[in-house]
């Protein structure tokens, strides 16, 4: 394996343990009464110091393919072995031991070794002894959420690292939002980079399955990411991949079931009452019949029991591996089907994974690596919009039926004015398909001690396809859509590194050339007024009018790396890395600059701390760079022409063209500046680790996207204007509350403190940009871009209750009498201040148990799902929500919180305080109970199973279904954040497990 590997590998025994020395009891008389003695079978257990079984450890005959490893208890088992042969016992991260067999079994114990902690961190171009890092990186191996049955990279990530703040539109195979330490940018994407095996995926994290990561890092402050340069302003996710060991075979096989269920409602006015508030209202009579069939439940509708369900997830996922001491192997697949709490919702992944690797010469070894998968996602559209079924479904008349005579899904007559959201869902849901491939071949070549040169060439191919249908029997005509994105990005990363030691001094100097290509194709076609809905959408010769468009994008980006890594004595490091991007999206100023520093000093190295035995492993760090970013469209800086129709006064059309954009050649790298101060050390000999850093990142010449007034011609432009900040605290702690031959307890807290704040626009301090309506015609823009405020931040009304006729009131906030624009302010904000995941692992003997918390603090949410329900305005033209009317003003008069619905005139006002509710939360996020079966007791394999629960309880005020859901904008997931207007629930899971290894 190459370096990068080798190192990548070592990670996951990080949080098992630190390196060892290998001691050797051979005439221990019995292990745990299970091992039979025979003369030529040779058998042991390797734990840790703290009685923790080693899982996976190489045990091979010296000299010989006779190989095993140690399963589940830290056992092993090896035939045909002779006395005196010599013994090799290994693990990715510890020292080898080679121990001579004299008959009996063998107790090994592995001790920890400060000089194995040196060679575990995975870093952007190489790899890193922990002694030489400077600069604030997450290690997060599989066995952070090895317990936790999930089905996205993502779902690791959440809670579970410092720094880093996840959230989930809930879809099976929908949108995920990543932001580490905060948003940098307004109007492009924040989402961070994405690294596999030292490839980038323009992908993302779609098409990777679980299982076959061995170690994620996240680069977190300049020091670490500014080697990606452009590409790294908001952060970097290195993701390492298995591959096979020597005389180390591995068979594994996992399935699990999940059952899952909507675990929190809304409280909405069943059919009787609903028909008695109509008729107290509005004057609207039923027939006793009618209100018999109501109040028995023998007539109306829950539209909540209508569109929720069980839904039910099956994971099943194979890997196997093997290899000599020259060649290794690692294959995968796996299946996952994922239906939704939603009816009509699905995904589903197909993806195999094989990995090859190999010595060729003594001076040449290469790595071949592909990964494959097709997914199949099915389901409405749950973002924010008066389309979303979710939303429509909780404001739809509970008094009607749901099909007409002739077979159409009926409409609302009392309420909503949207089409039926189960006729929505059961025939124009849609379905998207993507396939995505990545492979890369990597040669390294051993020039001489201590000099390497490896060049990796990679590809990262997406081919997305979506389909879309609409249906007379559902809406006043139909229509149908087919759409597809094809990208292909080829990358190709010469490193040049030196590796030297001499006395006290360690260096590592790296050199790398790149060259990234990317190119997309679009097209995409509809139709209107099908002659027959019978194809769906898949004849768009059977449309009465048809409409097509394509498109066509292409990149390069070019790029020098050098990198220099200095150790004295382990006590002090000291790390300077510069790259230089050329990007073709650019029209001018194509070249950026991005260097960094970083600085540590180990003080538990130092000679005067040699009798302080209370503290260790105390490591000051500090660092300072800029990294970039260049997330504009390509031409974007060119002012293209659209075509437009003009008649001149006559019945005919007449193609035109007019500026798009405005030309702007004269656009530039936007910037963000970084600076990082941490703090590392353990107490109690290890047993409580801490980690804290401070950071401070600004970003300058933000890509800012301003548009013109319509009256001097319109259209919009980009500027480098304008200055976003982040400031905060990450804070982890790691305890081994309790570690002994029986049970260990394992916790780990990990928190961040964030202040976002938009510091200057190019207008100035009065200068704003407003978000979009999530709802036009209903909703106006709900946020505001203003300096001094978060991005995110909510800017309405404040409400100030019920006057006496039960209408709701409003700080006058220009004092004009009126409550108009000039009355708005800012209310709140979506991202939290605070966030936190609290990780608990308990074993005791084959029993293990698992408590993940997740929690966050200081976010609101605008509840439009709750205002439409309560407040009769325009588009849900009456309360469907149960307390509206219950506990209106009608009902109980001055001290109810919901307005008159007799009274008319009231001014409703969506983008308030009355709307915008706390959404503090902390969650279990999952709970899960394992026991496992040795293979010595099972006869074939090791046997784990487990029953696990995810979502079991969330402590919240808020009063929607789930304070962590939002309905992801279509226009910026930052900007236009915390707002629910239909967010898909995330449910409760109960998932059982079965895992099996040979």
């Amino acid at each position: 394996m190459n370096t990068l590997q080798k190192t990548a590998g070592a990670i996951l025994s990080l949080s098992l343990l630190c390196g060892m020395q290998v001691y050797a009891f051979p005439d221990y008389p019995s292990l745990r009464g299970q091992i039979i003695e025979q003369s030529d079978i040779c058998q042991g257990v390797v734990k840790d110091t703290n009685g923790e079984s080693i899982i996976g450890a190489s045990v091979l005959v010296k000299g010989t393919t006779n190989g095993s490893i140690t399963g589940l208890d830290g056992d092993f088992s090896l035939r045909n072995v002779k006395k005196g042969d010599i013994i090799v016992v290994s693990y990715v991260g510890y020292q080898s031991q080679e121990i001579a067999w004299t008959g009996g079994p063998l107790n090994i114990v592995l001790k920890e070794d400060a000089e194995v902690l040196d060679e575990v961190v995975v870093i952007g171009y190489g790899a890193v002894r922990k002694a030489d890092m400077a600069g604030s990186v997450a290690v997060l191996d599989n066995k952070n959420f090895k317990d936790q049955p999930i089905t996205q990279v993502a779902d690791a990530l959440q809670g579970r690292v410092s720094g880093v703040h996840v959230e989930n539109s809930g879809v099976p195979g929908g949108s995920v939002k990543i932001r580490i330490r905060g948003a940098n940018s307004i109007s492009k994407s924040n989402d961070p980079l994405y690294v596999v095996d030292g490839i980038v995926r323009e992908s993302g994290l779609d098409g990777i399955n679980p299982e076959d990561i061995r170690s994620m890092q996240v680069l977190k402050d300049a020091s670490s990411t500014a080697i990606y340069g452009s590409r790294g302003s908001n952060g970097v996710v290195l993701i390492t991949t298995k591959s096979g060991k020597a005389g180390v075979r591995e068979i594994m096989f996992d399935a699990s079931v999940g059952v899952s269920n909507v675990y929190k409602r809304y409280d909405i006015l069943g059919a009787y009452d609903y028909a008695l508030a109509l008729k107290e209202v509005k004057g609207i009579d039923f027939s006793n019949e009618e209100m018999q069939s109501y109040q028995n439940g023998t007539a109306g509708i829950d539209w909540q029991d209508e569109i929720f369900r069980t839904g039910i997830t099956q994971n099943y996922k194979l890997a196997l591996s093997n290899g000599s001491e020259k060649t290794q192997y690692y294959i995968s697949a796996n299946y996952m089907s994922q239906e939704g709490v939603v009816i009509e919702s699905k995904n589903e992944r197909y993806q195999a994974k094989a990995n090859l690797s190999s010595q060729l010469t003594d001076w040449l070894h290469i790595t071949a690596d592909i990964n494959a998968s097709h997914g199949v996602r099915r389901g409405g559209s749950f973002a924010s919009g008066k389309d979303n079924p979710i939303w429509i479904a909780l404001n739809y008349s509970p008094t009607m039926t749901m099909m007409a005579e002739n077979g159409n899904y009926n409409t609302d007559t009392y309420n909503s004015i949207a089409s039926n959201p189960v006729g929505i869902l059961k025939l124009q849901s849609g379905e998207t398909m993507t396939n995505v491939f990545n492979g890369r071949v990597d040669l390294r070549l051993d020039i001489m001690k201590g000099l390497t040169f490896t060049t990796t060439n990679g590809v990262d191919y997406y081919d997305g396809k979506s389909y879309s249908f609409s249906s007379k029997r559902v809406g006043t005509k139909s229509g149908m859509g087919n759409n597809d994105t094809y990208r292909l990005m080829l990358q190709s990363s010469n490193n040049l590194t030196y590796t030297g030691s001499w006395n006290d001094h360690h260096l590592t100097a790296t050199a790398v050339y790149e060259v990234t290509s990317s190119e997309t194709r679009t097209m995409g076609i509809t139709g209107n007024n099908l002659l027959t809905e019978g194809v769906g959408w898949w004849n768009v010769g059977m449309a009465s009018s048809r409409d097509a468009n394509n498109g066509y994008e292409q990149w390069a980006l070019m790029s020098g790396v050098a990198r220099v890594m200095y150790n004295y004595k382990d006590r002090y490091m000291l790390t300077g890395t510069f790259r230089a991007d050329g990007s073709s999206r650019f029209a001018k100023k194509k070249w950026g600059y991005f260097p960094s520093i970083a600085a540590a000093w180990t003080l538990s190295n130092e000679d005067f701390m040699k009798d302080v035995s209370s503290v260790q492993d105390i490591k000051l760090r500090a660092s300072y760079g800029i990294v970039g970013s260049q997330a504009i469209s390509p031409y974007a800086t060119m002012g293209l022409m659209s075509a437009t129709a003009y008649n001149f006064g006559t019945n005919s059309n007449f193609t035109g063209y007019w500026a798009n954009d405005i030309a702007t050649p004269e656009l530039t790298w936007e910037k963000t500046k970084q600076f990082d101060l941490g703090l590392e050390f353990s107490l109690f000999d290890r047993r409580l680790n801490f980690s804290v850093d401070y950071f401070y990142k600004r970003t300058t010449d933000a890509l800012l996207k301003r548009s013109i007034p319509g009256y001097v011609g319109g259209n919009s432009f980009w500027v480098n204007d304008g200055e976003i900040s982040n400031r905060g605290i990450d804070l982890s702690v790691t305890a081994r509350i309790m570690q002994n031959d029986r049970f260990q307890w394992t916790s780990t807290l990990n928190g961040t403190y964030l202040k976002n704040r938009v510091e200057r626009l190019s207008g100035g301090e009065n200068d704003f940009i407003n978000g979009s309506s999530p709802a036009a015609g209903m909703v106006d823009y709900a946020t505001i871009i203003k300096p001094g405020e978060a991005i995110g931040t909510f800017w309405g009304y404040e409400w100030t209750g019920l006057d006496e006729k039960g209408h709701d009131t409003y700080t006058d906030v220009d004092g004009n009498q009126m409550i108009d624009g000039g009355d708005r302010k800012v209310i709140g904000k979506a991202n939290p201040d605070f966030t936190l995941g609290w990780n608990n692992s308990l074993s005791y003997k084959n029993w293990d148990l698992n408590l993940f918390f997740n929690g966050s603090f200081g976010a609101k949410r605008l509840n439009l799902v709750r205002y439409t329900m309560a407040s009769a305005e325009g588009n849900s033209r009456f309360v469907t929500l149960a307390d509206a009317y219950l506990k209106g003003f009608d009902k109980i008069g001055s001290s109810a919180t919901y307005p008159s619905l007799t009274e008319g005139g009231n001014n409703l006002q969506p983008v308030s305080t009355k709307w915008l509710e706390n959404a503090d939360f902390l969650r279990l996020e999952n709970i899960s109970l394992s026991y496992t079966f040795p293979k010595k007791t099972t006869g074939f394999a090791d046997l784990r199973l487990t029953f696990s629960c995810q979502n079991l309880f969330t402590i919240t005020g808020y009063k929607g279904m789930d304070p962590a859901g939002t309905t992801f904008s279509n226009s910026s997931v930052d900007v236009d954040a915390g707002i629910d207007m239909g967010a898909y629930p995330s449910p409760r899971t109960f998932t059982f497990g079965l895992r099996m290894n040979f």
